[in-house]
């Protein structure tokens, strides 16, 4: 359908319409077409000669002074629909979208502590911990010294790793802060 077909006029044609949230006052535009997603139409308006987007809830006065609102016609009225399926399927897979990532958030996949010992060589190097470790920090502490690694208990210029544990999603601890500021490298365990 062209916009021509939609109000019954011929090309080049002026309409009166009213913007009802403007205090501009009716005027006189030239419509162009039916806007691509069919909600609105795109004119001139013929007080400026600038593009004007006449949306739906626009008046439209008819030749005899009546006044009908574009959403009012079958044909807008049909591609609000529409457009408002539209929006709320896209509503709807956003908040899947958020339940889904809420669930990896809770799924998150961690190295495991004997994981690094059979990947990284620990001997004499200076690590930490911080938040909740799966395992006590003392048996943690224990495991990474019998593989010579040096326990440290604060993040520092020397330290190789920041062994974290569960802190929280937002969650950042004093040691994970400096071992950012510091470029030290951070496994989550």
């Amino acid at each position: 359908m062209t916009v021509f077909e939609l109000l019954g006029i011929k090309p080049g044609d002026a309409i009166k319409v009213d913007d009802p949230w403007s205090d501009s006052g009716p005027r006189y535009v030239v419509p162009l077409s039916i806007s691509k997603n069919g909600i609105s139409i795109r004119t001139i308006d013929t007080r400026y000669g600038d593009i004007r987007y006449v949306k739906a809830n626009w008046h439209l006065f008819t030749s005899d002074d009546n006044i009908l609102q574009l959403k009012d016609l079958p044909y807008i009225k049909q591609k609000l629909d529409e457009w408002q399926i539209l929006k709320l399927k896209e509503t709807e897979a956003q908040e899947r979208a958020k339940t889904i990532l809420k669930q990896e958030d809770i799924d998150r996949e961690y190295s495991t502590l004997d994981e690094i010992l059979t990947t990284i060589n620990m001997a004499d190097m200076r690590v930490a911990l911080t938040g909740t470790l799966p395992i006590p920090r003392a048996d943690a502490k224990s495991i990474l010294e019998s593989h010579g690694a040096i326990v440290m208990g604060s993040v520092g210029k020397q330290t190789s790793f920041l062994f974290m544990g569960n802190t929280g999603r937002y969650e950042i601890t004093s040691k994970m802060k400096k071992a950012h500021d510091l470029g030290v490298k951070i496994i989550t365990l």
